[in-house]
């Protein structure tokens, strides 16, 4: 049983956060002196480090948190296997959840704008982490945390399943969490955060059903804001597949809905307000809001924009000679040499165009692929292909090899010198050598 005080690899324990069925959370400091590595931690240690469950949800989180590079994620700063523990970022700031308990104390006010921004970060950051190909699947107001400075942090990808208020619907029916998983639970934390309860009426310790009628919870969401409304009533669709099809649409959805609201976002006052001691004034509090800048306009597309293809009815114009100024090459210095065609298409790994240099009619020549507005041979760099849209195999037209200019006499000269120079040096040693090998024999 760990106690403060207790060393831990580089971190010796100072306070223990909250206590799990598999491990604990202790917020621990750093005791090497001059590093260069966050001095404040916080440690998740297994109860046993013979406890192979809990070894690998370690190994699970600490694989997740490093696959992810995002200011809004919580890093992982190491996994130490000896000991059980996982060393993770310390979040400064308030959970969602410690927020709406403030909120309905009287000491903040969570305004609908405000809602709608920080769901916007918290929508990008869950792109960020599904392009990673993780999932987080206990996205709620305890793994939610608001810094003093206004941004948020998403924590706790080991969360029990037990302490979700609500269950998504898919869970129920035994399925493993997805991305669309991700979106329901980010659609009911926002509910939670507008009608200041559970989506479900549900409660920590008790999760609801999540296979129930919404639209009586979401009626008082479209009644403070309409759009929201709209956005989560898909968000929250019973079937994965009536949800979003990807995060990038959530965003451009709630975008919207921001600019359709009245009054500014203002997350700086509310984290300053949650993270304010009790009964303290609130620094503003005459001004109803702050003034932040405008979200960012939404690009054109989300994703890669698929490779555009030619009308069919459009006949391409012919297609100029691609110019090769080396001889046709061979991998045998002795062989036959090869005239090269070259065909441009997609790289189906990269989706750059590139040139793919064929070979045929020549056995054991294998293709060479070089990138576009790149030269290239096998046994040279003179190699100018000619730039084209489509996949047409482009003709290759072999230029003579210009002859290369002769040395000027100057050089000649202390080329000359220095052979000569090398050719004495090689007989004066041998000469030193023979001599040697004389003496010792006589």
């Amino acid at each position: 049983m760990n106690r403060p005080g207790d060393r831990v690899g580089p971190f010796e324990l100072v306070e223990l956060i909250a206590a799990r069925p598999l491990s604990n959370l202790w917020r621990a400091e750093r005791s090497e002196a001059g590093s260069r590595e966050a001095r404040v931690v916080v440690l998740r240690i297994a109860h046993h480090t013979m406890d192979s469950r809990a070894m690998s949800e370690l190994r699970k989180e600490y694989d997740a948190l490093r696959a992810v590079q995002d200011p809004r994620v919580r890093k992982a700063h190491g996994f130490y296997a000896g000991f059980g523990a996982l060393a993770l970022e310390f979040v400064d700031g308030m959970s969602l959840a410690s927020v709406l308990a403030r909120a309905a104390e009287g000491g903040v006010s969570v305004d609908v704008p405000t809602v709608v921004d920080l769901t916007l970060e918290l929508a990008g950051a869950l792109r960020v982490v599904h392009s990673a190909g993780v999932v987080h699947g206990r996205i709620c107001l305890d793994t939610v945390r608001l810094r003093p400075d206004g941004e948020v942090v998403i924590t706790d990808f080991a969360l029990p399943l037990e302490r979700l208020a609500v269950i998504p619907p898919e869970f129920k029916q035994g399925q493993p969490a997805n991305a669309a998983t991700d979106q329901w639970l980010l659609g009911a934390l926002v509910a939670n955060l507008i009608l200041g309860v559970p989506l479900l009426g549900g409660r920590v310790g008790d999760p609801t059903d999540g296979r129930r009628d919404l639209r009586g919870p979401l009626a008082g969401v479209t009644a403070e804001c309409p759009p929201l409304g709209r956005i989560l009533s898909r968000m929250l669709a019973r079937d994965p597949r009536d949800r979003y099809p990807d995060d990038g649409m959530v965003i451009l959805d709630l975008l919207a809905a921001l600019r359709s609201l009245d009054g500014p976002p203002s997350r700086e006052r509310l984290a300053r307000a949650s993270n304010r001691p009790v009964g303290a004034p609130v620094a503003g509090a005459a001004q109803r809001h702050e003034p932040r800048m405008r979200p960012p306009e939404p690009e054109p597309a989300i994703g890669p924009a698929p490779y555009p293809a030619p009308p069919p009815d459009l006949h391409p114009p012919p297609l100029p000679p691609l110019y090769v100024t080396e001889p046709p090459y061979s991998l045998d210095p002795d062989g036959p040499r090869v005239q090269p065609s070259l065909r441009r298409h997609v790289d189906a790994t990269t989706g750059f165009p590139a040139t793919e240099i064929i070979s045929p009619g020549e056995a054991g020549l294998p293709p060479v692929t070089a990138r576009a507005n790149r030269s290239w041979t096998p046994t040279g760099p003179e190699l100018v292909p000619a730039v084209h849209e489509d996949d047409t195999e482009l003709p290759v037209v072999h230029a003579p090899r210009p002859t290369p200019p002769e040395p000027p006499p100057e050089a000649r000269g202390h080329r000359t010198l220095v052979d000569g120079l090398a050719a004495f040096a090689l007989v004066l040693l041998l000469a030193v050598g023979a001599w040697a090998i004389l003496s010792r024999l006589l």
